[in-house]
């Protein structure tokens, strides 16, 4: 089995961003002194780990529950913290049903953005 690298932002970020890329949108190599970013062997190892659940599965909130407890978890490709699960939990629990399935079935990021608007309105 060959190690093969790739750049940790090229799912978010478009164009090229260091010496491991291949084409448009492959960012792989398999020769890790291309690799000339600080960051990409370490963003390599996090992007390769596995997601535990995916924008509208429906064990998302019991996996936010698990990451609040301290374990962190990873949904959608975004690690969530302890902290950030708290937040989310904590509007999450004291929405209406309705309001839960919709805040359930949104994208990590914005289920984020969204609690912390929620509970710190004047920042």
């Amino acid at each position: 089995m060959t190690v093969r690298w790739t750049h940790g932002r090229s799912a978010r970020h478009p164009g090229a961003v260091c010496g491991a890329d291949e084409g448009p949108h492959t960012r792989v190599t398999d020769e890790p002194h291309l690799v000339t970013c600080p960051d990409c062997p370490d963003a390599a190892a996090n992007e390769a780990i596995p997601d535990d659940a995916t924008t509208g599965d429906p064990q998302v909130i019991a996996i936010l529950r698990e990451a609040k407890a301290g374990r962190s978890r990873k949904i959608g490709g975004v690690f969530v913290d302890a902290t950030t699960a708290n937040a989310i939990l904590t509007v999450y629990d004291a929405a209406t049903p309705k309001t839960q399935a919709k805040i359930a079935s949104l994208p990590i990021e914005i289920m984020a953005s969204f609690a912390w608007r929620v509970l710190r309105p004047d920042s």
